[in-house]
């Protein structure tokens, strides 16, 4: 059967003759389910590449997980308003990510292939396969300047990142791709959804002594054409963002993690993970008075005292210290086909300094609620830049689906890179 939204049901005789060739055209994309059934993985090796690949974590749910391993919430039993806690929630948020994907007699090779995971399962969000190395499916993201990720940090840095749901957030992945072309409307993510996001970095071992023993990757980063070793990447930062009715208005809870050679003895990397802060809220009042924000909680103890964000928001160490976790989630929505102009915008390079203006503060820090659109413009991703991003692209490679799938012409794409 054709999607309801097949371009075909609405052609008309009054409709142009060029109008009518590009709904034949999406009609015929359309038609073939089969087209969209396996998600590409990534860009290609070279031929003749005989190393292990990266393989999308695509068998999405087809109905609510309901299993008590799918279900498992551990963290509910802590209270993440209260400092004392904090930390607690979300180390039994990381230990959750960690079951199954962690190799106890190689910890290196942990996280090598999510499908295996034997606890539960976890997925990956689809068509960001253009931006994906093929080795790991990682994706390049905000770069680090110099000094930046530590005073012997002499050049800037390539940063890499590759993310994962667990059941109950893999279940809403497929919803929304489960038809020819992605439907935003579907992007609401039930209690108990987990993302969790390993972050690498570039920069030389002796630039970043206290990430001695971490988790390291090789990955294709320089885009080489040859079947030379590839370059190493180093797992500096970790993010967890958890869908939690309890924070008020967001709905959702983030936290990061960054590794610290000296905050353990264990040989384990996933025992050196210590957490840089949790964050339900921009606390949009104390920010625009310059005050400490209070929805959240900042680790004063880890070492080295890595950046954080925006007037002391929490922002990870790779991420833009000019922002916030939830302030960019926030903004993980998508312009509807029939608006020619979205608005509002994301301050400009201009305004990003300590010193914004009153009124792009009360822009970018305000406070979204879960799965809710900007304004009428707009169809929210309930928090997932990962999704906006696959939607974005897809919209990109396949603008005929998205003119016809709402009878408009697709309009330009807010995208936010932390």
């Amino acid at each position: 059967m054709l999607p309801k939204y097949h371009p075909m049901a609405n052609v008309q005789n009054a409709r142009p003759r060029l109008y009518r060739c590009a709904a034949m055209a999406v009609a015929c994309l359309l038609a073939s389910s089969a087209a969209w059934a396996v998600f590409p993985d990534s860009q290609k090796p070279p031929t003749g590449w005989t190393k292990p690949v990266f393989h999308l974590s695509q068998t999405y749910p087809a109905t609510l997980p309901s299993s008590p391993a799918d279900t498992a919430k551990p963290w509910l039993t802590f209270d993440f308003t209260k400092p004392a806690q904090a930390p607690q929630y979300m180390q039994a948020v990381l230990d959750y990510c960690m079951e199954g994907n962690v190799n106890l007699t190689s910890p290196q090779k942990s996280f090598a292939d999510i499908r295996n995971n034997s606890v539960r399962g976890w997925y990956h969000a689809p068509w960001m396969h253009a931006q994906r190395e093929f080795m790991h499916g990682m994706t390049n993201e905000r770069g680090s300047r110099p000094k930046q990720l530590g005073p012997k940090q002499t050049k800037s840095q390539t940063n890499w990142a590759v993310g994962f749901y667990n059941p109950l957030g893999g279940y809403t992945l497929g919803q929304v791709w489960k038809d020819a072309a992605p439907d935003p409307a579907k992007a609401k993510f039930p209690e108990g959804s987990v993302s969790c996001k390993l972050l690498f970095t570039s920069t030389p071992a002796g630039q970043v002594p206290y990430l001695s023993g971490t988790f390291t990757w090789q990955g294709d980063i320089n885009r080489q054409k040859n079947l030379l070793a590839r370059p190493v990447v180093r797992l500096l930062q970790l993010d967890i963002a958890i869908k939690d009715n309890r924070a008020p208005g967001v709905g959702w809870v983030f936290g990061t993690f960054q590794y610290e050679k000296a905050a353990s003895s264990s040989t384990q990397w996933w025992k050196h993970m210590v957490p840089v802060g949790l964050m339900w809220g921009n606390d949009l009042s104390h920010i625009k008075a310059n005050q400490p924000p209070t929805e959240q909680w900042v680790n004063a103890d880890r070492d080295p005292q890595l950046h954080v964000g925006f007037r002391g928001l929490l922002n990870g160490p790779i991420d833009n210290p000019q922002a916030s976790c939830v302030a960019c989630h926030g903004f993980a929505q998508i312009a509807k086909p029939s608006v020619a102009s979205p608005s509002p915008k994301l301050p400009g390079n201009s305004t990003w300094s300590q010193t914004m203006s009153a009124g792009n503060i009360d822009i970018y820090f305000r406070k979204i609620d879960a799965a809710t659109a900007l304004s009428a413009d707009y169809q929210s991703l309930d928090y997932s830049l990962q999704l906006q991003a696959g939607v974005t692209r897809f919209r990109t490679a396949h603008p005929a689906a998205a003119v016809h799938a709402a009878g408009h012409a697709a309009a330009p794409l807010i995208e936010v890179k932390r």
